[in-house]
């Protein structure tokens, strides 16, 4: 089992690299399209293949910090409420930050909070 979810996280990693690698080739095709105020911005490739590692960085974090907090839980001999909360906290980790990370990469949702 662990082989197999070795595997498939390399292929999605192998694939996430491809992708910013493509968006990294497709922003130096383009780059000689922009203007020189455009320049002190960061073009949206940039940030695609930023929200692209930086997802699949936090999905490799939750999805290895429950593997190991499950085995201390399934292994340990007490079962403790925190030790048991924290685990559904790992589990529903990566449901609950990831749309928060496109939120905040995206300049337009972020115009759309009250607070900003």
């Amino acid at each position: 089992m662990v082989l197999r979810d070795a595997g498939f996280q390399s292929v999605m990693g192998w694939a996430s690299g491809y992708m910013a690698f493509l968006l990294h080739k497709h922003h130096q095709h383009v780059l000689y399209l922009q203007t020189s105020k455009l320049l002190y911005r960061t073009p949206p490739e940039m940030k695609a293949a930023q929200s692209v590692l930086l997802l699949m960085l936090c999905f490799l974090f939750f999805y290895w910090t429950d593997c190991f907090m499950t085995l201390y839980v399934t292994f340990s001999l007490e079962k403790h409420f925190i030790e048991v909360s924290a685990l559904e906290f790992v589990n529903l980790g990566y449901a609950i930050l990831s749309p928060f990370v496109l939120i905040h990469r995206d300049e337009y949702l972020t115009k759309c909070w009250p607070g900003q």
